[in-house]
C-alpha cells in the first residue's frame, strides 16, 4: 500500500515484469479482508494515522512492514503499532528504519 498513486502503479509494473504475484493498493482502494503481509513504504505521518487500519487488515500471525520512516521516528511507531504488533527492532540505513512484525 502506499499514499502515492504512481508509486502504486510502478510497483504493480515492477511485480509483473519480474514475474511476482502481489498486489499494491491506494488506502481508499484497499480490499476488505485480512492479508498475510501488508507492506507500507510511506512517511511516518500517514503511518499514524493508518495504523488501526493496516492492523485490522492484517491476519493473525500476519507480518507488517513498515518503512519509509526516518530514524528518530522508528521508536514512536513502534509505540503505536506495538498495540497490534510483536515488533522486531527496527532496522536502520543512512537515516532511514524499517519496522517489521507479527500480529498478535
Amino acid at each position: 500500500m502506499d499514499i502515492d498513486e504512481q508509486a502504486v502503479r510502478s510497483g504493480r509494473d515492477n511485480a509483473e515484469q519480474n514475474n511476482v504475484d502481489a498486489q499494491f493498493f491506494l488506502p481508499d482502494s484497499l480490499p476488505q479482508g485480512q492479508f498475510d503481509v501488508v507492506v507500507a513504504n510511506i512517511l511516518a505521518n500517514p503511518l499514524r494515522m493508518l495504523g488501526e487500519m493496516l492492523a485490522a487488515r492484517t491476519k493473525q500471525g500476519g507480518r507488517i512492514v513498515l518503512s519509509g520512516l526516518l530514524d528518530e521516528q522508528a521508536e514512536e511507531l513502534g509505540g503505536i503499532y506495538s498495540q497490534w504488533f510483536d515488533l522486531d527492532p527496527a532496522e536502520t540505513d543512512e537515516g532511514w528504519a524499517r519496522l517489521s512484525g507479527v500480529k498478535r
